[in-house]
């Protein structure tokens, strides 16, 4: 099987409260004593992920999907600031229209997110959300290939038969090898991997 590869846009993206008036910063870096806005059902900022942390999460995501035979690389990372509404609904909205990518995928790592179990993934983007130092080792790389399977699979659906399948609909840290994939999910993957 030839091995199909994937180009990525990572983002450290620190997500702002949109206000009249008010623009989130050029650039953002990992700030020192900064107390964190809550947004609407627990969206908070600043991102707090490194360029390392992301890479060590993508080697995770790449040796899982390894069995697709799918790569993500290369994957550029660059930090963004981002202003949103303060509702959830208006917040994906606004969210998916500026980061999606005319080409490949672009993921953003975030301090949180609105109703989520530690990411959201569909059409050509895709979020992973936590402080990746309260993690266990590993869980934030299986969280992006979970997400990455969304946009993969492009559909928000889990599976809920078998909670070792890598789609499967509770993710928590302590299930470290919910990871497997099957033939017909490795079909359509790849299928959609050509495309992006």
């Amino acid at each position: 099987m030839d091995s199909i590869r994937v180009a990525v846009q990572a983002y450290i993206l620190a997500l702002f409260p949109q206000s009249p008036g008010r623009q989130p910063p050029r650039q953002q870096t990992r700030p020192r004593g900064l107390r964190l806005e809550a947004l609407a059902s627990g969206l908070a900022l600043p991102s707090f992920w490194t360029s390392a942390e992301i890479n060590d999460a993508f080697a995770i995501a790449n040796r899982i999907w390894a069995r697709a035979a799918i790569e993500f690389t290369p994957v550029t990372i660059s930090q963004r600031a981002e202003a949103v509404p303060a509702d959830e609904g208006q917040m994906w909205i606004c969210f998916v229209n500026r980061l999606s990518p005319r080409s490949g995928i672009a993921v953003a790592f975030v301090h949180d997110l609105p109703s989520n179990e530690g990411g959201w993934g569909g059409g050509r983007i895709a979020a992973v959300a936590e402080a990746p130092t309260n993690a266990l080792a590993g869980f934030s790389g299986r969280i992006l290939a979970h997400e990455l399977g969304h946009v993969l699979f492009d559909s928000p659906f889990h599976r809920d038969d078998s909670p070792s399948n890598l789609m499967y609909g509770q993710r928590h840290p302590r299930v470290v090898t919910a990871d497997l994939l099957e033939p017909d999910q490795i079909t359509r993957a790849r299928a959609r991997a050509q495309v992006l």
